[in-house]
């Protein structure tokens, strides 16, 4: 559906140095495509029962992807917990979770976070100690339900939409880099042109996704300050929901680091299963 942002760019990230095996091609259309082909041949594909016992050669044939994914296993073990928690917590049933939360988006995200540990994105940063939730999974999967039924239905979350950051992953930090809001240092700006590993939960991953949640909220801040003082801008203009949301500037600026792709530099690599 044109209401939904796809849930992430690249999976996983690719031409690692690593000796990781690159995934040069594999995109959000792709894993969508072939779950979409997946449901066709077999609506019970995704029941929570048959997620509870997927392996890494399984979830590489629901994908339709022809080679071992990057931290396969673990994915497929993520699967699995998924599967597991609805049939133990929400009898088997994704919208039973969904109605659980009452329609509030921040009380889904919670739900999400306790009920399937895979979804917990928090970092403690390594500075100073502290932990740092970035919350990209857990987010992105209301936002898609709220997008997909348009804000009505099970996907009425009313005003709490707006509560929600932007989904920190990939994609943005580039756009935002390039549009001039966003620079990096040399160093970490060496380590992202040249493709270089950068850790999972190392200061530097941290800074560029934490860094890009707040330049989308001060975005929004702005964009809302704007309207307020000229409210005739907003006459026609497609907000995306209860005034401008953090969600809809990402799915923005999301398409255009989409349509961008081939010609932009390199995103951050890291290898990480929260995006």
């Amino acid at each position: 559906h044109d209401a939904i942002r796809p849930p992430g760019g690249t999976v996983g990230s690719s031409d690692m140095k690593d000796g990781t095996l690159a995934t040069q091609g594999l995109e959000y259309e792709h894993v969508a495509g072939g779950l979409k082909r997946a449901v066709e041949r077999d609506r019970g594909v995704l029941d929570a029962d048959r997620l509870a016992l997927i392996d890494g050669p399984a979830l590489r044939a629901l994908l339709g992807w022809p080679r071992p994914l990057p931290l396969e296993e673990e994915r497929a073990r993520l699967i699995r917990e998924v599967g597991a928690g609805l049939a133990a917590n929400f009898g088997g049933s994704a919208v039973a979770l969904v109605q659980a939360a009452g329609g509030h988006a921040p009380t889904l995200v919670d739900l999400v976070m306790r009920t399937f540990p895979g979804f917990r994105d928090a970092v403690i940063d390594p500075r100073d100690g502290r932990q740092v939730y970035l919350c990209k999974r857990a987010q992105i999967f209301v936002g898609d339900v709220w997008g997909c039924f348009q804000g009505a239905g099970l996907g009425n979350f009313g005003a709490s939409i707006g509560e929600l950051t932007m989904f920190a992953d990939y994609r943005v930090p580039v756009v935002l880099r390039g549009m001039g809001i966003m620079r990096y240092d040399s160093a970490l700006a060496a380590m992202v042109d040249s493709s270089t590993l950068i850790a999972a939960g190392s200061a530097e991953e941290l800074e560029i996704r934490a860094c890009t949640v707040q330049a989308v909220e001060q975005m929004k801040s702005s964009l809302r300050a704007r309207l307020a003082r000229e409210p005739e801008l907003a006459a026609g203009v497609d907000t995306g929901g209860p005034g401008v949301t953090s969600v809809a500037i990402d799915w923005f600026l999301w398409n255009e680091g989409e349509a961008m792709r081939d010609q932009s530099p390199p995103h951050h690599r890291t290898l990480t299963v929260f995006y």
